[in-house]
């Protein structure tokens, strides 16, 4: 009789364990429910509408029903990856760096974009402003995108910092416009005096202002940044992280995902940790490059670079990760 009280409660202990490892969103092994959120850095309603074309094939993929949301700023969607209203973050570096920091968020994949795991800033300035340094920006109005952004402020900001100026007071007026598209706007109307993007977010807007090339002209490039990530919410089971993240490489793999990642965020391809540091990666110089796997021993140190550049313009992650 003991031994069976035994079971009896060991599988009491073993139910109420499973319970508390699925998220309300994930219900049960048989009808798992995911929430997956893509960060608004482009217009939010073209992300939502490729995001909810992504959602369905995954769901052919996975068996799995998927939601995709795009959350009003990248603050709103590492707060609901952390309060577990989301299950899934296409997070941007600085974003997922947060992410872990408060939450234990888990990098999975990363993407690529002209055959390269990073990226750079780039300081726009109207092309008929007769500004050709950054230095003759100062006391001018200057738009960033969103102060969880990397390479919408961070390390646009890091740059400003190393030739000297301070980033809050360099400018006349700093502002926040929200997406990469809108600051590559602002410029183009003349809102603003200058502005910092992801290299080349004048392409997001090309087939809307076709001169948009000849009128917006790029004045500098920050050093490289890690590019952005697939994350998974540290409730969302290691059974669900691993069949959907070998979902989204098979996808990522076929000529219709590859369209679809590439209207998301001009996505090229999604390589997880292996991919990484076995690739080489040619370099725009032509220059080849190899990831040393024993500095980056796991795809979480990857991302190294956005801590020590935080740290270098004295963010304190600890106010980013504090409750709202």
């Amino acid at each position: 009789m003991r031994y069976f009280r035994h079971r009896f409660l060991l599988s009491l202990v073993l139910g109420a364990l499973l319970m508390v490892s699925l998220s309300p969103g994930l219900g049960t092994a048989q009808g798992t429910k995911l929430v997956m959120a893509f960060v608004p850095s482009m217009e939010a309603q073209r992300v939502l509408a490729t995001g909810a074309t992504l959602a369905r094939m995954m769901e052919l993929s996975t068996g799995y029903k998927i939601e995709a949301t795009v959350p009003t700023s990248y603050a709103a969607t590492i707060e609901a990856l952390c309060a577990k209203r989301v299950d899934i973050a296409w997070l941007a570096p600085f974003s997922y760096v947060i992410a872990k920091a408060k939450c234990n968020a888990d990098v999975r994949l990363i993407t690529v974009r002209f055959n390269l795991p990073y990226y750079r800033s780039q300081i726009m300035v109207r092309a008929d402003s007769g500004i050709t340094k950054i230095d003759q920006l100062k006391g001018k109005k200057f738009a960033f995108t969103d102060p969880a952004s990397t390479s919408g402020y961070l390390f646009p900001a890091a740059m400003l910092k190393k030739l000297g100026y301070d980033p809050d007071r360099f400018f006349s007026q700093k502002i926040f416009v929200g997406s990469h598209p809108n600051a590559v706007l602002a410029v183009y109307r003349g809102q603003v005096d200058g502005a910092a993007s992801f290299e080349d977010a004048r392409l997001a807007v090309a087939r809307q202002f076709p001169d948009v090339l000849e009128k917006v002209k790029v004045i500098a490039y920050t050093d490289p940044i890690p590019n952005d990530t697939v994350s998974f919410g540290a409730h969302v089971p290691e059974e669900v992280k691993q069949k959907m993240t070998k979902a989204l490489l098979r996808l990522s793999a076929t000529p219709a995902g590859q369209e679809e990642l590439k209207k998301l965020y001009e996505i090229q391809k999604l390589v997880d940790y292996e991919t990484l540091v076995t690739t080489t990666w040619t370099q725009p110089d032509g220059k080849p490059l190899r990831i040393d796997r024993k500095k980056v021993p796991n795809l979480d140190a990857f991302f190294q670079p956005i801590r020590d550049v935080a740290k270098y313009l004295g963010i304190d992650l600890e106010e980013f990760i504090k409750p709202r």
